[in-house]
């Protein structure tokens, strides 16, 4: 496939051939087809670091996700704007991801707090219990999942403390993230994740905490609610209801449940794979282990793409956009760009990682960023500094080959200590 001309190369992202083995896919955008223009979904597709870097760079409403930040193949097929589509409501005010600034900002930072740098670093022994506790169970079995019952109950549960949901209900969460985030290729009418759905399963879960806390007053305590119970509009002065505030949240009960599972599984097995990069970053686990995480977050962040909805005519990387027309920044190729990294397809431990693109950047960069490097750090640091031996089962594994989230969703290990 490599170097064919533009008239014979397809890309087609939702296509179970792409879905298979993307990476090739990928190789040939970067090297021949910069900045691809689907007509199909009218869209085109940015997939070297570079041009991802400068595209969500671009402020001013340029670039929106109003049509979502994932729509699905459906979608793009069936709708073509002709010029920029109307932004989103804000009166009912819509779920955070597709609203323009200034009022993407005002929800963001009306529930950050517990998310900002500081908040964080003080959640580092909270992280610690879950990781430790997890293991405690685990180790003398022998045999478990260490993405599905390590990686992601942890995730799960501090996603319950953050909201002040019971820890009970992590394994109930996790469940629905996950049968919603699976796509699978081979089925029909699985292959698109309807993210919607999201909205929907996790609703149930945050309405009642809005309720209870607007009850009690909203004292700023429950840093995830009480500042979005407090906002008003600028316009009205309006103050939102239970629902717009659940729709701003299901973001960040959802996020940490994808990614942070998958790099720190991929990434553990990826260091064992090499016994001298491990037994390196093992001669001063503490020091050593930041920068083996940055690695792991280049090389196995799930996240392959974010689309937006161009509202004014751009060029970018060479390529005229028109308003109404598509971009997908293509964040998982952009991280394999070997005009960025040397050897990109190796992992590296220690390799220099000057600019970071897995979380996006910009307006939409992850809100969770600082949480999700926490407990991959912690998490990876308990399981090296506990055990010393591992099996990775390969062959009973699992992954989920979809467009959404690439990643193990199932690695199950043999452990001796």
């Amino acid at each position: 496939m490599t170097g064919l001309a533009s008239t014979q190369f397809e890309f087609d992202p939702f296509s179970i051939e792409v879905m298979a083995d993307p990476d090739r896919y990928y190789r040939e955008l970067r090297d021949h087809h910069p900045g691809y223009y689907s007509d199909q979904y009218d869209t085109y597709f940015f997939s070297r670091f570079n041009d991802v870097w400068e595209l969500l760079r671009i402020g001013d409403n340029t670039f929106v996700a109003t049509e979502g930040n994932l729509p699905t193949p459906e979608y793009l097929r069936t709708r073509r704007n002709n010029g920029a589509p109307p932004f989103v409501s804000v009166n009912p005010m819509a779920p955070g991801p597709a609203l323009p600034s200034p009022y993407y900002e005002e929800m963001r930072l009306a529930h950050i707090s517990p998310l900002q740098p500081r908040s964080v670093a003080a959640l580092r022994d909270v992280v610690r219990h879950h990781a430790h506790e997890q293991l405690k169970q685990l180790l003398p079995r022998g045999r478990f999942d260490l993405s599905l019952d390590y990686a992601a109950i942890v995730a799960a549960r501090m996603v319950c403390h953050l909201f002040q949901l019971p820890l009970t209900t992590a394994d109930e969460v996790l469940r629905k993230v996950g049968a919603i985030g699976r796509s699978d290729p081979a089925k029909e009418g699985r292959k698109s994740v309807d993210l919607s759905a999201f909205f929907r399963e996790m609703k149930p879960y945050i309405v009642p905490l809005v309720r209870a806390r607007r009850a009690a007053g909203a004292d700023g305590h429950h840093g995830l609610l009480d500042g979005l119970i407090n906002y008003r509009t600028r316009e009205e002065q309006r103050a939102l209801n239970d629902e717009e505030i659940a729709d701003q949240l299901v973001c960040a009960m959802v996020g940490g449940m994808e990614a942070v599972p998958k790099v720190t599984a991929r990434g553990i097995m990826e260091l064992w794979r090499r016994p001298d990069q491990l037994r390196a970053v093992r001669a001063d686990l503490a020091t050593n282990l930041p920068a083996a995480v940055e690695e792991m977050v280049r090389y196995c962040a799930p996240a392959q793409y974010t689309f937006r909805t161009a509202h004014k005519d751009v060029r970018v990387a060479g390529r005229h956009v028109r308003a109404g027309q598509r971009v997908a920044s293509m964040l998982y190729s952009a991280s394999r760009d070997e005009r960025e990294f040397e050897h990109p397809d190796e992992f590296i431990w220690n390799r220099p990682i000057p600019r970071v693109i897995s979380f996006g950047l910009g307006q939409h960069h992850c809100i969770g960023k600082h949480l999700a490097l926490l407990e991959v750090r912690t998490l990876v640091y308990e399981f090296l500094n506990q055990v010393d031996s591992v099996e990775f089962l390969l062959e009973e594994a699992g992954q989920n080959a979809g467009y959404f989230q690439r990643g193990w969703i199932s690695l199950p290990v043999i452990v001796k200590n």
